[in-house]
């Protein structure tokens, strides 16, 4: 809970009062209704009746990724980021790019991420080649820089439709990001496990370089910002600082955590595929009797006995 205190120095310094977003509403209930008759009317029809159209993760994908969007996108971290503190814009900007975007990917499932990005020849096209490692890195990475032109963001602050076409192409971007990593297709590019960690170490780069230039500057670099009511003590500069805290050390351990569960992952598939050949080569090794004799890997004393009591005595 928010102590009283808290709560009415903001309200005191100018918090903005609740209300609802229309747009957001209208946006997050289309994504939903798009979703329910994706798996319920379009799956069916394609993969057959009785077969299931997803799975539970990639429901509760769907449920966190559109969540985050809506809580993210509503009173008041809508209210904030847009006319009273940068740092709250950052702190959205970092969740819908590296949270909501690549669980909207998890929650597809592989023929609806087909429908939506192969059956289409020219979509087929235009997605294979931008969702090539390097060239989703250069895209996304030059939109986030671009993002932070203080022209553009002082225009988002004040024009709601260039605000929400900035928003709609950032969290493309981030698709297209989040696509070589999380793409279970095999007629689009896909990372392994080694080049997965070398892809998001190398994204962990480029967001240092505005990150630093804003916690470091000693003016305010974005005027739309100057001048505003400073919510709960900050200060245009200080808000700034906080903003590129929020979007070095944030998003660093946002993607390092990503990297280190990737390491994980990898090692567990290593040892289950390990143990699995292990286990194809032992069975192959005891073979029937009179055939060509294989010995496992490592000979013990079960294998010797079950072998002796497979083999026929010699006759006299």
């Amino acid at each position: 809970m928010i102590p009283a205190t808290v709560l009415g120095a903001a309200l005191a310094s100018g918090f903005p009062r609740f209300h609802v977003h229309p747009d957001v509403v209208l946006v997050m209930t289309a994504l939903v209704v798009a979703y329910w008759w994706a798996l319920a009317r379009l799956g069916p029809r394609r993969l057959g009746p009785g077969t299931p159209v997803a799975s539970r993760g990639n429901i509760v994908a769907f449920g966190c990724s559109a969540g985050t969007f809506l809580v993210f996108s509503m009173w008041p971290i809508h209210d904030l980021a847009e006319h009273y503190l940068f740092s709250v814009h950052m702190v959205q900007h970092l969740v819908y790019t590296t949270v909501a975007a690549p669980l909207l990917l998890l929650a597809l499932p592989p023929w609806l991420m087909r429908a939506l990005f192969v059956e289409r020849r020219w979509v087929y096209r235009v997605v294979r080649q931008i969702t090539r490692p390097v060239v989703a890195l250069v895209l996304f990475n030059a939109f986030l820089v671009l993002t932070h032109w203080p022209n553009v963001t002082n225009e988002t602050t004040h024009n709601e439709f260039f605000h929400f076409g900035v928003h709609l192409v950032m969290v493309g971007t981030a698709l297209v990001l989040w696509m070589p990593m999380i793409n279970q297709l095999p007629e689009l590019p896909r990372l392994s496990y080694p080049q997965r960690m070398l892809y998001l170490f190398l994204q962990s780069f480029v967001p240092t370089v505005p990150a630093s230039f804003l916690t470091f500057s000693s003016g305010v670099v974005y005027k739309a910002y100057a001048g505003r009511p400073e919510l709960l003590g900050f200060s245009a500069v200080s808000d700034q600082q906080v903003a590129g805290a929020v979007m070095k050390i944030g998003g660093g351990i946002i993607l390092w955590g990503i990297l280190t569960y990737t390491f994980f992952r990898w090692v567990r598939d290593e040892q289950a595929r390990d143990a699995e050949e292990r286990a194809q080569r032992r069975a192959g090794s005891l073979v029937e009797p009179g055939s060509h004799l294989e010995l496992p890997d490592v000979l013990t004393w079960d294998d010797v006995e079950r072998e002796l009591q497979r083999t026929p005595p010699a006759s006299g």
